[in-house]
């Protein structure tokens, strides 16, 4: 998801958690949409007080203490904070807006850029995730349920999806993370008092205060928008031994606000199964060991990505995974098309539109060459045709690169 907003010197892509650096946190969350991307910004001394009242509360190494917990969960820290390596060339690739970043552009263009400052700087953009990942359980269908017009063919493409790979994926559980998880006072509490250590008393102050920051612009809606949720993702803990993650389960969490896009861009049903083929294919990755690159910065990351979109669009073509052809095939491959990005200097970069897609559509073939009785590939040797596959899906297509 790219939602830039060019005139401020801000590309925001609020999804909620980063693809995997090369070398794989023990705990990781990898999201469909690509996460923050930010570019510098100075806060103006109105909103350097708001944000100097909440940090009041919060423990001198605050900053630390969450790029800590960020780098745990697999979610780095914005680029304006730190140099990212491996930079890919942009002027050698074809990259555009989509409608997909269109709409979440539309979400957020009437909020002052000083309120996002102070949401992205806090991290609150990724509050939904954190309280998916150490407190969602799927029984609690209050606040972890499935949206209701979601619920079945997500669940349809999860089951189908562990009965489908030849590793255990059945450990892996299934929850959302909802709209209105920013206007839970406990819970934002909850998630203040984890990543910065603070008591019961300051998290309360904390959170009131963030609130009312959210609570400030009309289109956050009190942190009901969307946009906090817009996006899907894998996570795993395992081998973990911080006290925070160890012991997690696997999980599969669904964006509330994702269904929301997906539903405006009349992409539906049909591109959410995609996309939990696409998470699923993260857990196979998670199982058998292949984030394992030489690739570095926004190279690996997209490698891992594309991996997972073709994996994912494997299974769902596949006539022993959902089977899924004609117009409700080409509405999941347009869902990949729909979220690439064009964040070539960041790590959190899943490749251009244009990559997804051809990811996909390729994820799509190596499914229809499947003859009767339609044997599955192992996940070993569909991960060895991708990794020769790779060169071609990522060389560059602007019409002046030169030939790979």
């Amino acid at each position: 998801m790219v939602a830039a907003v060019a005139a401020l010197t801000v590309a925001l892509v609020p999804g909620q958690a980063a693809a995997a650096p090369a070398t794989t946190p023990l705990s990781t969350a990898d999201g469909f949409v690509a996460p923050l991307h930010l570019a510098n910004h100075r806060l103006d001394a109105a909103d350097q007080a708001r944000l100097d009242a909440i940090t009041a509360h919060l423990p001198a190494d605050w900053q630390s203490r969450l790029a800590r917990f960020q780098a745990k969960v697999g979610v780095p820290q914005s680029d304006a904070e730190r140099a990212v390596a491996g930079v890919i060339d942009p002027t050698q690739y074809e990259c555009q807006d989509t409608a997909f970043s269109n709409y979440a552009n539309s979400l957020i263009d009437q909020v002052d850029i000083g309120t996002l400052f102070i949401l992205i700087i806090l991290g609150v953009l990724d509050y939904p995730t954190y309280d998916a990942i150490i407190f969602g359980k799927p029984k609690d269908t209050e606040d972890y349920g499935l949206p209701t017009g979601y619920k079945s063919p997500i669940n349809q493409a999860v089951k189908g999806s562990q009965k489908f790979w030849d590793v255990n994926l059945f450990d892996v559980q299934t929850l959302a993370m909802q709209n209105d998880m920013l206007t839970d006072h406990a819970r934002v509490a909850r998630i203040i008092g984890v990543l910065f250590g603070v008591d019961e008393a300051e998290a309360d102050e904390t959170a009131t205060l963030v609130q009312d920051v959210l609570n400030e612009s009309p289109q956050l809606d009190g942190g009901r928008n969307p946009i906090f949720t817009l996006n899907a993702f894998a996570f795993t803990a395992e081998g973990e031994t911080d006290p925070v993650f160890a012991g997690l389960p696997d999980k599969m969490v669904w964006g509330e606000g994702l269904g929301n896009a997906l539903d405006a861009l009349s992409l539906g049903t049909d591109a959410a199964k995609g996309v939990i083929g696409h998470e699923m294919g993260h857990h196979v990755q998670y199982e058998q060991g292949f984030f394992d690159s030489p690739l570095t910065g926004p190279e690996a990351t997209r490698r891992t990505e594309l991996m997972a979109d073709s994996f994912g669009t494997y299974f769902i073509a596949h006539k022993r995974g959902l089977g899924m052809k004609g117009a409700a095939l080409h509405k999941a491959e347009q869902a990949f098309f729909e979220v690439g990005d064009c964040q070539f200097d960041s790590n959190g970069h899943h490749g251009t539109p244009n990559q997804r897609l051809k990811a996909s559509i390729w994820g799509a073939d190596q499914a229809a060459k499947a003859q009767p009785p339609f044997p599955i590939l192992p996940s070993i040797t569909l991960f060895d045709k991708f990794e020769k596959k790779l060169p071609n899906l990522v060389k560059p297509d602007a019409k002046n690169a030169p030939a790979a």
